[in-house]
């Protein structure tokens, strides 16, 4: 395991890795047949897929994204089911891409996380992946970050936004900043049509200047999103280029200097909670205090129903665990 661990960032390119891959996942894959035909994709579903395989782009815009968002949010009588500072946040949604919810989780829970990871970590049931990074998926093993990612309230607010089922796909925990720079989550997890997945973002501890903040440039989510066709790149039949991820961040980096974006940064408390649009430009601040922590918790959703769900990025189809199977209460 430590040999493909050293070299996953390697094998992880390599398009006949990918077919393996998808060939062992082939009963969850299958499903996406009528889907590539309605989107006008000419390809086996265990084969590669790009966005610009999708030749009959589809033209289900989620509905806060649409030009009468707001006006139609206010009809909605699904917004007075929250509490009066969640209404508030929907309402800024449609024009800036994103929602605070100051101490959504309790800080009891966000201590147990922290101490179920160390736990876990120490026992070898979970480790930081080839990044030396971040810990993807600790859900399957921590019973505390299994019921926050499904929180009853969380998702109902999720599927509110987007009138349609949402379930988890993953969990990401950092324990220091990510300093990842500016993206848009839809190059990693993407969808057609566009626009049908959305990230929390949980301090699990109160942040400090220095930390690697996390930040992110309010209503870049309206901007077109930037795919693999939008700027060169190495990729080829046998791998995906290794310049590929850099390229994009460049042109991320080229589109908010066009744009004169303005940054704003999150110094968030124990429990805060970030949830932001499929194409929000974000990331990570640089580590200026090396001795800082920003224990956090990040969620990815997907929605459900004729959708197609995959990674642009590593240009694979997206594979469905049973992140939806844990329940309980916070």
């Amino acid at each position: 395991m430590g040999f493909f661990k050293t070299y996953w960032s390697v094998f992880r390119r390599l398009r006949i890795v990918h077919l393996l891959y998808n060939l062992r996942h082939y009963k969850q894959l299958k499903k996406n047949a009528a889907l590539y035909n309605r989107f006008g994709v000419s390809r086996s579903v265990v084969a590669s897929i790009r966005h610009r395989d999708f030749t009959k782009a589809g033209h289900d815009i989620p509905w806060l994204d649409q030009k009468n968002a707001l006006a139609e949010l206010e009809k909605d009588q699904g917004l007075k089911t929250f509490e009066t500072s969640w209404q508030e946040q929907l309402r800024l949604w449609p024009e800036r891409g994103y929602l605070i919810i100051p101490a959504f989780l309790p800080r009891e829970t966000c201590d147990q996380i922290s101490l179920e990871l160390q736990t876990l970590v120490g026992n070898n049931e979970i480790a930081f992946d080839y990044t030396n990074s971040r810990i993807m998926n600790a859900w399957k093993k921590s019973p505390a970050i299994c019921v926050v990612m499904n929180d009853p309230k969380l998702i109902a607010l999720l599927e509110f936004i987007f009138r349609r089922k949402a379930k988890p796909f993953q969990t990401i925990n950092f324990l220091k900043g990510s300093q990842q720079r500016t993206h848009s989550d839809s190059i990693h997890m993407t969808t057609e049509p566009l626009g049908y997945l959305a990230a929390t973002w949980i301090a699990l501890e109160d942040l400090r200047e220095g930390s690697g903040l996390l930040h992110y440039y309010p209503g870049s989510h309206k901007l077109p999103y930037i795919m693999g066709e939008d700027f060169e790149h190495s990729s080829n039949a046998l791998a995906v280029g290794d310049d590929l991820y850099g390229n994009y961040e460049h042109k991320i980096a080229e589109l908010i200097a066009e744009k004169k974006l303005q940054k704003e940064i999150f110094t968030a408390k124990k429990g805060d909670l970030f949830l932001w649009h499929a194409n929000l430009l974000h990331g990570g601040e640089a580590i200026t205090a090396p001795e800082t922590t920003r224990k956090s918790l990040v969620t990815h959703y997907f929605c459900e129903g004729d959708i197609v769900c995959y990674h642009e990025i590593s240009q694979r189809p997206a594979i469905h665990g049973k992140a939806e199977s844990c329940t309980g209460t916070l």
